[in-house]
């Protein structure tokens, strides 16, 4: 039933109650009470105590009245006033606001989509507080994260430079070669980090999608020319990594910085978060002109329950990567499924611990 009907039928009974009430206490007290107490029309002040019994039978129906009408009105506010104060739980009130049978009392019918409401809001809000203060907890730790994720590389750099500038010992040129060398290596880890925190702030200060330089490329040339880059990485070279694609050219518009970055984020996971002799096999295929399907699938660790459902969660870091040092900033993966959006793609993930997991990237041909 219409809201409005309901109330106007319920304001009508509760108008004919209130006129009930008040005739009957009118009409039981003059008629019935009065003449048992000796009280009649001819006695001198007979008027001033109809008037008075008028007074209370308007008095007592209209405390009915308010009763039925007001309480529910007072139940909500009171809801609302406990969830302005971070209380999301209903009021305590003295008696239920529900049968036996566990269906709302007859007052409160009238505002039953409200309460409705009001709960569907309570709920809401408490899951948001929720999340927000393990949105907090995260921020702390991941603050922590970068501190620490930062100070390494920084420590080997300034250790490094320290011993070359060492005028007590003389280095021959494959000792200052190799310093350098790790200098370099930290120095690079370290811009790695900071490129994907100023990514992030990017991200978060557009409204819009991010916006794309789109150029006409060759994927799979591309994704060859990303692979040849973690190949020539001798750090790698323990784990078995493998490149397949029934076609040699698929011409694809993307941006090459930024993909590059999401592939190169993904495919980083797949090393450091698995030993040595890992195979990681990506694979690219062209599904009927209409988008093309990249999997990056491995056969190490695997991910559980928690990971999976805080994985594209910024600053959240999971803890299952074999070099503890390598983290990352907890904002690569969140990275990833923006940057793949922006292309008007979508990624998908399915992993089990202990038998690897596979990543699922759909690029569309028109963006």
């Amino acid at each position: 039933m219409n809201i409005k009907l309901r109330f106007g039928l319920h304001f009508i009974i509760g108008l004919c109650i209130w006129l009930l009430i008040m005739g009957l206490i009118f009409m039981l007290t003059i008629d019935g009470l009065f003449p048992v107490i000796g009280l009649y029309e001819d006695m001198p002040g007979y008027d001033l105590l109809v008037l008075v019994v008028f007074a209370l039978s308007v008095a007592l129906s209209s405390i009915f009245f308010s009763w039925y009408f007001s309480n529910p009105i007072w139940y909500i506010i009171s809801w609302i006033s406990q969830l302005s104060k971070g209380v999301y739980g209903p009021p305590e009130v003295n008696r239920s606001i529900l049968t036996r049978q566990g269906k709302l009392k007859a007052p409160y019918r009238l505002y039953s989509e409200v309460l409705s409401n009001i709960n569907e809001l309570s709920l809401s809000l408490q899951k948001a507080e929720q999340e927000r203060e393990q949105l907090e907890q995260l921020k702390k730790d991941w603050i922590a994260g970068v501190s620490h994720d930062l100070k390494t590389p920084l420590t080997y750099i300034t250790g490094y430079s320290a011993l070359l500038l060492n005028k007590d010992y003389t280095w021959n040129e494959e000792e200052r070669h190799d310093f350098l060398q790790e200098i370099l290596k930290k120095g690079e880890q370290m811009e790695a980090l900071i490129q994907d925190f100023n990514l992030s702030l990017q991200i978060n200060q557009t409204k819009s999608l991010i916006p794309l330089k789109l150029e006409e490329g060759n994927i799979v040339e591309f994704i060859k020319g990303l692979l040849a880059d973690t190949w020539n990485d001798p750090n790698y070279e323990q784990y078995d990594l493998s490149f397949h694609s029934e076609e040699t050219a698929v011409l694809l518009s993307f941006d090459k910085r930024l993909l590059y970055r999401a592939m190169q984020n993904l495919l980083m996971n797949a090393i450091l978060h698995n030993p040595e002799g890992t195979q990681i096999n990506v694979s690219l295929s062209n599904e009927n002109n209409q988008f093309v399907k990249i999997t990056i699938q491995d056969n190490g660790v695997g991910m559980d329950q928690q990971t999976l459902e805080n994985l594209y969660k910024k600053y959240y870091r999971g803890m299952s990567s074999i070099r503890s040092e390598k983290y990352g900033m907890g904002l690569g993966m969140a990275i990833v499924k923006d940057l793949i959006e922006a292309h008007g793609g979508y990624i998908t993930v399915d992993s089990e611990q202990g038998k690897g997991t596979s990543f699922f990237i759909i690029l569309p041909f028109v963006n």
